[in-house]
């Protein structure tokens, strides 16, 4: 048997002043779609950065595999640090 990962990968989201995030759904369809491939993702290793006044918000928490992915409050982004808020 062979372990492929996924590496790298970025899911975006654009969430309106009253709109709802769909990112958990997002994960779960890439998740999902990986499996069907045969790569793995790892929830411990994912992260989740927001940006702009969305940072501000209570969004509930991402899970990927039953695991909560952490929300991390500055990121390394092309080389250049960056705050979350």
């Amino acid at each position: 048997m062979m372990d492929k990962f996924v590496d790298d990968t970025t899911l975006s989201e654009f969430i309106a002043k009253s709109g709802r995030s769909v990112m958990n759904a997002c994960c779960n369809e890439f998740v999902q779609q990986s499996n069907e491939i045969k790569m793995s993702v790892n929830g411990r290793k994912t992260k989740e950065m927001l940006l702009g006044p969305t940072a501000k918000d209570q969004l509930p928490p991402i899970t990927v595999r039953g695991t909560t992915v952490s929300r991390v409050p500055v990121f390394k982004l092309l080389g250049s640090m960056r705050p979350a808020t």
